[in-house]
């Protein structure tokens, strides 16, 4: 899924009058998230290790880190965003709990398919 996609989705999905620039900013902060919780949590490539940093100059073609089926924690979040914004308080714990399910499967999924990294417990003395 692309930055594009996951906008156009969620406004297909939930029409509202958040703005393109803080949806953008919105996936950053999911993606930073996606990055330093599940990724960096596991091996990865030297390109993998540098977090993402989306803006308005970011290309919309952007590619999201998580694939289908994983890419619907971006609607979701953006969702629970929305409905933060909106003070809908009882649509956001709904998207919320959509949300966590969502980012919960994903991160089981990365885990079922990457090889955590090994701490190890060395020290010098």
């Amino acid at each position: 899924m692309t930055i594009q996609q996951a906008i156009a989705q969620v406004d297909e999905m939930k029409p509202n009058m958040m703005s393109t620039s803080l949806k953008v900013a919105k996936l950053n902060e999911i993606e930073s998230i996606i990055h330093d919780e599940i990724v960096m949590a596991h091996e990865h490539t030297q390109e993998q290790a540098v977090p993402p940093n989306y803006d308005d100059a970011t290309d919309p073609g952007t590619v999201l880190i998580l694939k289908a089926p994983d890419d619907v924690v971006y609607v979701y979040w953006l969702m629970c965003e929305i409905d933060k914004q909106n003070m809908e308080y009882d649509k956001y714990n709904n998207d919320k709990i959509l949300f966590q399910d969502a980012y919960d499967e994903a991160t089981n999924r990365w885990t079922r398919h990457h090889m955590p990294v090994q701490r190890t417990g060395e020290f010098i003395i």
